[in-house]
């Protein structure tokens, strides 16, 4: 890494209050004005990037999980899918506990403050998890698929790539073809679903996508343009699928009802 470089790269009114302090040789920490809810600096560090020159990997050596894990645990699947939803929309990877991101040199300071509000995020779950739990949507829509669709032999949590960390809300099956439920409350869970749907495509999966909004009226613009560019069937509201989808899942196969 071109320590000249990186420092030309942050010298840049978006970077102003950055610094680099290196603690061992190849590895250097981020001094920068951005704190955790508790006034602890988030904790940044730059080091050699597997890309090779040009670019500059930015993580955290473990310490944002290791934040975490004094006051939360990411033990259930619902925890789970949020923190993977969190990285997703970051373009951020983790490799074992390390989050990290690959930036380009010429973007080094953007890459920066997008890494740095994903290490907040991550750390604040406890409060996502709180608004997931505030709506009964997606336990209404378990119940429904449970108890209606049970002739589509109905999977639950179903990763279809098993290297891709987004799995499928539901599975369902009719003459040997797939049909994959997503539940969608809200802009975060909408583009985690466009991204995977976009995902699965690219490896040629064979399925039908059914898209249940919580209100999909409440979407943003851009997140409904992007869903809608990768789905196949939407549903405005549960109760539009619950009204429509045992007639729609027959008939998009060529199957009588």
């Amino acid at each position: 890494m071109n320590i000249r470089s990186v420092r030309e790269s942050l010298n840049t009114p978006l970077s102003a209050g950055f610094d680099l302090y290196e603690r061992r040789p190849g590895k250097h920490q981020l001094i920068l004005p951005i704190h955790h809810e508790d006034g602890d600096m988030v904790e940044i560090y730059l080091q050699d990037s597997p890309k090779g020159d040009g670019y500059v990997r930015i993580c955290d050596y473990g310490l944002t999980l290791m934040r975490l894990s004094y006051t939360y645990e990411i033990s259930t699947p619902t925890r789970q899918q949020i923190f993977d939803s969190i990285l997703i929309n970051s373009d951020v990877g983790n490799e074992e506990g390390n989050l990290y991101i690959d930036a380009p040199i010429h973007k080094l300071a953007e890459s920066i403050l997008q890494f740095a509000g994903c290490a907040q995020k991550v750390c604040n779950m406890r409060y996502w998890s709180r608004e997931i739990t505030r709506s009964a949507f997606y336990d209404d829509l378990e119940a429904y698929v449970t108890s209606h669709l049970r002739i589509f032999s109905p999977n639950a949590n179903q990763f279809p790539l098993p290297d891709y960390p987004v799995g499928v809300d539901w599975s369902l099956k009719l003459d040997s073809w797939n049909f994959f439920v997503f539940g969608v409350r809200g802009n975060d869970k909408a583009k985690v679903v466009a991204l995977a749907l976009l995902e699965f495509q690219k490896a040629e999966l064979l399925f039908t996508s059914l898209i249940v909004h919580e209100e999909m009226e409440a979407l943003g613009k851009k997140e409904h343009i992007f869903l809608t560019r990768n789905a196949d069937k939407q549903y405005p509201g549960l109760k539009d699928f619950q009204k429509s989808s045992p007639k729609d899942i027959p008939r998009l196969v060529g199957v009588p009802a």
